[in-house]
């Protein structure tokens, strides 16, 4: 087979939400043969409890919160959520389903968000159906999926269509380039390497970014399967998000800079009252929680509880990485392209197709090039 048949190599470095989405997005044109290598898998169960790894731990769904004049971030959220309906629609062993989410807001906190009137039915909550406290609330369309079942249906399509997926820890990036992925349909050319490290791009020696830094998380998964539609307090940083199997991850805190990993028992009471506050379905109970039913209400929650987790959210001063770039190789003494897709903060989960459409299109850039390269030998 002629090099203008042949798959480009790209080894992808990181296997969370935003790795897995875009090594499937690249294999999936059949133009790139792409190897996964990370610290932290899908496939491997124990690995699913890593405190440094943010992706098993989310109780994801969409809500978008790009700036209303940050066109370019809009587009990555809708991309993103025009292809889990997608996935919803076609695949529900995914765990996406389409759901209503309803966020509430005090008076003074709210703007109305600029997607209110581009993704579907959304309207405005009757003032006397607004829990105890807020103001405003409005419903709309969206999705939710159970993180880790997700990232494992990712990867198994991804195994599917041929790619690779190896576990290993980096200390550069430049590393990655001994996974090189290999075969007869290969190109024999330098790979292209996507850096979707998230946390860890501040340690590799070839990266070293100091923008980036960990947001800490606090959130409850819960036994409560009346639970069907997101609500979020908005004013409060209170999320309740099924994940539809009849658990709910109810959270949750926004701790810049912190890498404490251990449960704040003060933090997760709070939590429970604040969370029963805009869904008293959590505990089977339709009627509104006041401050005189709260403790009883709480101690209900309590029983369901499953686990506590702390997780740290990969944010990045001045926002998500996602560029062309280059490392030197010196083993090889080679100049390696480089595509950066890291930095999503809190938002991983509901950009992930975006950025992974954009990051292919960084590897084609970066694989004229190549191509020319190759062509010469």
């Amino acid at each position: 087979m002629s090099s203008n048949y042949s798959r480009i190599p790209v080894v992808v470095v990181g296997a969370g939400v935003s790795g897995i989405t875009t090594a499937l997005v690249l294999q999936r044109t059949l133009k790139y043969q792409v190897a996964v290598v990370s610290e932290n898998l899908p496939i491997e169960p124990s690995d699913l409890h890593a405190k440094n790894w943010a992706s098993p731990f989310a109780g994801a769904n969409w809500h978008a919160f790009a700036d209303e004049n940050d066109h370019f971030m809009k587009r990555i959220e809708l991309d993103t959520l025009h292809e889990m309906r997608s996935i919803a629609d076609q695949f529900p062993e995914s765990t996406v389903k389409r759901v209503k989410g309803i966020d509430y807001s005090t008076a003074k906190d709210y703007k109305q968000p600029w997607f209110f009137e581009e993704i579907g039915e959304s309207s405005y909550i009757p003032k006397d159906k607004i829990p105890f406290g807020l103001d405003i609330g409005f419903e709309f369309d969206t999705v939710i999926l159970n993180s880790p079942e997700y990232l494992l249906w990712l990867t198994d399509r991804f195994l599917a269509l041929g790619g690779t997926i190896k576990k290993a820890k980096m200390k550069s990036l430049s590393q990655a380039v001994g996974f090189c992925p290999n075969g007869p349909q290969v190109l024999e050319c330098i790979p292209i390497l996507v850096n979707c490290t998230a946390l860890g791009s501040h340690h590799l020696s070839d990266v070293k970014d100091s923008k980036v830094y960990p947001i800490r998380g606090q959130v409850i998964l819960v036994d409560s399967p009346a639970v069907k539609k997101i609500i979020m307090n908005d004013s409060a940083w209170r999320y309740v998000i099924p994940r539809g199997n009849g658990t709910v991850i109810i959270g949750g805190t926004y701790q810049k800079g912190s890498w404490d990993p251990k449960e704040d028992p003060v933090t997760t009471q709070e939590i429970i009252n604040e969370t029963l506050l805009i869904c008293p379905e959590l505990v089977d109970e339709h009627t509104p929680t006041t401050p005189q039913n709260i403790q009883r209400r709480a101690e209900l929650l309590k029983k369901r509880i499953i686990i506590v987790n702390v997780g740290f959210r990969p944010a990045r001063t001045g926002g998500t990485r996602i560029e062309l770039d280059s490392v030197f190789d010196s083993s090889h003494q080679l100049t390696i392209p480089v595509v950066h897709n890291y930095g999503h903060g809190g938002y991983g989960y509901q950009t992930s197709w975006g950025f992974a459409f954009e990051a292919r299109r960084l590897c084609d850039l970066a694989s004229i090039n190549i191509r020319k390269k190759s062509s010469k030998l």
